[in-house]
């Protein structure tokens, strides 16, 4: 890594630096445990984490919590971790920066029936980090918003776990009559939560069929389609490897339509750019992403691609000393491609162990360093049993690897995050007592 030619000039609010990180996505939990071991429980920093949920899914799970084959058992707490881990934990929506007063500035948080969880408010900051993550890109197209279900939150991947149980049960009790007696659910997205919630959605409906819903038993009585308008699926992946996941999902049944385009959407139906109409009864929109609509509200922080926050090297905001920004947030230049970094998860993680040691240097008043991403490759889960990827190490290369296997690697990737935020033991413990309870709860969420 290089180092900056000067350290940044740091005052304090107060004799104890204030050190505010806002999201507790795969990034921010990450970084506010590393901080809360490294300066919070040594007295030599305030360190608050700010999110708007009380719990904390990592996100390339959200497909297998929609899909209702994993349970709350897989959440983390942020109440109960902040405790456990020495940092403050504060409920709150981000809502913009006060720069002059260094104050993050809060919306009220709401529940289900409008009563206000935590009100308006501002905390103040000496280094703030914004990792508040992405959003689904609707890209404009007509009826998205009001039509279609997401997957960008735990709150959102809870609904469409409800959404398909309940369907699946009106079927079955005729309480719906759906066309030829066949539940429709179509992905716009091709990419790999598309591809992944796909292939989840074929084993969940599928175990459905097994406890209790006697019309899921009988085949072809789900119909899920992908729909993308690349000429191929997770572009992330080489050609080769997208052929092999087009393959898997056909093997699963699953009707994949390539280079087609969504020109709006009505209640229960598609309307292709070709002029067909595309009935579903439920239609998830998971095409491509851009940066939390908040951001916008940081009006004189520089904008990059996808609407994310343009940083320099050091992962500062471009014009604003004391705010560092990550993971989907971040449009950080990747040097080795002349492009910005893409919005992966291991992008946040190394994020994350580098902001650990890069805001010690800010409150030690030492040179800054530069991010430099080490690329380790790409995995996409096809089931409970598969998965599909390419793998980069020094030593061997950049190669492929598919099946069981794979899918080892994919859940070690899990692993590594849980090891990050809960520390090797307890992240053994709950991956061991996971594997038990397998055995004697239902292998589905049912209700």
């Amino acid at each position: 890594m290089t180092t900056t030619k000067q350290a940044l000039d740091f005052e304090m609010n107060e004799a104890l630096p204030k050190i505010v990180v806002v999201g507790g996505g795969a990034g921010g939990l990450n970084l506010v445990t590393r901080l809360s071991r490294s300066l919070g429980r040594k007295g030599k920093a305030d360190v608050t984490l700010v999110d708007e949920n009380l719990s904390h899914i990592w996100k390339p799970s959200l497909h297998e919590f929609s899909a209702g084959t994993k349970g709350p058992d897989e959440e983390i707490s942020f109440l109960e971790h902040s405790n456990r881990n020495g940092y403050k934990f504060r409920l709150g929506r981000f809502a913009g920066i006060n720069y002059q007063d260094r104050q993050v500035m809060l919306d009220p948080v709401l529940n289900e029936q409008n009563i206000e969880l935590s009100p308006a408010r501002a905390l103040l900051y000496d280094v703030l980090v914004l990792a508040i993550g992405s959003r689904s890109n609707d890209f404009g197209t007509p009826g998205v918003s009001e039509h279609c279900l997401f997957l960008d939150t735990p709150t959102e991947a809870k609904r469409l776990q409800s959404e398909i149980l309940n369907l699946c049960l009106r079927m079955e009790t005729g309480a719906l009559h759906v066309g030829d007696e066949k539940v429709r659910i179509a992905i716009v997205g091709g990419g790999a939560t598309g591809v992944e919630l796909a292939a989840e959605l074929r084993e969940a409906t599928e175990q459905l069929g097994r406890n209790g819903i006697d019309l899921l038993q009988i085949p072809e009585s789900v119909g899920i389609t992908v729909i993308e308008a690349a000429d191929r699926l997770v572009a992330a992946l080489p050609k080769a490897l997208s052929q092999n996941v087009l393959h898997e999902l056909n093997s699963l049944n699953i009707d994949v339509r390539l280079n087609t385009r969504v020109a709006s959407v009505s209640d229960k139906s598609i309307k292709l750019a070709d002029g067909e109409d595309l009935k579903a009864e439920i239609i998830v929109w998971a095409a491509g992403i851009l940066s939390n609509k908040a951001l916008a509200t940081a009006v004189d922080l520089e904008i990059g691609s996808l609407g994310r926050l343009k940083v320099r090297p050091t992962l500062q905001a471009t014009n604003q000393d004391h705010i560092f920004v990550m993971g989907d947030a971040a449009d950080c230049e990747w040097a080795e491609k002349g492009q910005p970094l893409p919005p992966r998860a291991q992008v946040a993680f190394q994020q994350a162990e580098f902001l650990n040691t890069q805001i010690q240097n800010v409150l030690s008043n030492r040179p800054l360093k530069d991010f430099t991403y080490k690329d380790h490759g790409s995995l996409v889960a096809l089931s409970s049993s598969t998965a599909i990827g390419s793998l980069m190490g020094r030593a061997l290369g950049t190669f492929t690897i598919k099946g069981w296997l794979a899918r080892r690697a994919y859940k070690y990737l899990h692993y590594q995050h849980e090891a990050a935020v809960q520390g090797h033991a307890r992240a053994l413990i709950r991956t061991v007592l996971s594997v038990a309870m397998r055995r004697v709860r239902p292998q589905l969420k049912l209700h």
